[in-house]
């Protein structure tokens, strides 16, 4: 039996968010989909709760909840199909390539952060950049980054492939109790959506030490961190877009009073699932927090403050994800899959845009 790339899907018991209570009876989530809060505080405090439910345990929407109960059977049905009709098995993979695409461009950090350039037909990514004289940071494969002096107003990143190979063997029909489908959608979002934000992480790290240091946080982050990491980038007259955080720094944020005059947290719990907190100091505040656990970036307490795209650099696109069919001849295992695929260059175009902060 050929080891499945991705490794063992870890996976967690789902709840509804509306299902979990504050203390005996009051929800969390209210059934408007706002999250249950006397004060801005105390907002941040509930995010905090919802953040270790995320670690164990799936968060959802009502609505995602129900629709997941409905989906089961017809991904049953379409992996049925998919095994005995060819035109359903590449139509399917087209569906999985086209949501994965479109969860990318809603959580990606990589879409979040960085401008986006999209190619046409016989077009060549070429990067006009906004100064020269800087350093650019830039992956000639998901593994590969380097940096490189700026000298020039145009710039041409190498364009790689970004793939995903999810395979369902006939075994898994046969024995699978649960959704098939669905673990595949989660291996394929390994793949394309977490492999270009791994690469964009990968980027930001190359950064460090080249224009703005690496800032090590001792104890707990306060206001007073966040501020020195915060002007390590509009020292150079940079607009400073994001803070994107692990998961534990949150809990750093509501344990320091002083940060809350600062903070405003989101409310909203359907946007919170997207990984976005809030905003402080004129900052959204990302996080991997409700992410599955195979598709976090971030190592706990790293962080990275950002300038805004227009500066911090860009990403080219071809228009989404491609899906060819593959079959057990191909694996030579029993079993249908897909081969996805895009083409994508990432850079990081200028080092100055870009602080990384580490909580010791």
């Amino acid at each position: 039996m050929k080891k499945n790339p991705w490794g063992a899907i870890q996976h967690r018991t789902p709840v509804v968010a509306t299902d979990l209570r504050l203390g005996s009876r009051e929800q969390m989530v209210g059934n408007n989909g706002e999250i249950n809060a006397s004060s801005k505080n105390d907002l941040a405090k509930q995010i905090a709760k919802l953040i270790g439910v995320a670690q164990h345990t799936e968060v959802m929407t009502e609505t995602a909840a129900v629709q997941r109960q409905e989906l089961a059977k017809a991904h049953k049905e379409a992996v049925t199909a998919a095994f005995s009709d060819k035109q359903a098995h590449k139509e399917l993979g087209e569906v999985m390539a086209q949501e994965l695409y479109q969860a990318a461009n809603r959580e990606g950090f990589m879409r979040r952060f960085l401008a986006r350039q999209e190619l046409a037909q016989g077009q060549f990514p070429q990067i006009r950049m906004r100064n020269k004289d800087t350093v650019a940071i830039v992956s000639s494969s998901p593994s590969k980054i380097q940096s490189q002096i700026i000298r020039d107003k145009l710039f041409f990143p190498p364009e790689f492939y970004i793939n995903s190979r999810p395979f369902i063997e006939q075994r898994e029909i046969n024995q699978s109790v649960g959704d098939v489908l669905e673990e595949k959608y989660i291996e394929g979002l390994e793949g394309i959506m977490v492999q270009e934000d791994r690469t964009f992480i990968a980027l930001a790290t190359g950064s460090v030490n080249i224009s703005n240091p690496l800032t090590t946080i001792v104890g707990t982050m306060n206001p007073a961190g966040l501020a020195t990491l915060r002007n390590q980038v509009t020292r150079w007259d940079i607009p400073v877009a994001g803070w994107l955080i692990a998961n534990d720094i949150w809990n750093d944020i509501i344990g320091d009073s002083s940060f809350s005059a600062l903070i405003d947290p989101v409310s909203k719990h359907e946007l919170l699932l997207t990984g976005q907190l809030g905003t402080v100091i004129g900052m959204s505040v990302y996080s991997d927090a409700f992410r599955h656990p195979q598709h976090k970036v971030l190592n706990q307490g790293d962080m990275y403050v950002f300038g805004d795209p227009v500066n911090l650099g860009i990403y080219t696109d071809r228009g989404g994800v491609d899906s060819q069919p593959i079959d057990g001849s191909i694996e030579q295992i029993p079993g249908r899959g897909w081969w996805l695929s895009e083409s994508v260059s990432i850079l990081v175009a200028n080092s100055r845009a870009v602080a990384k902060a580490h909580r010791a």
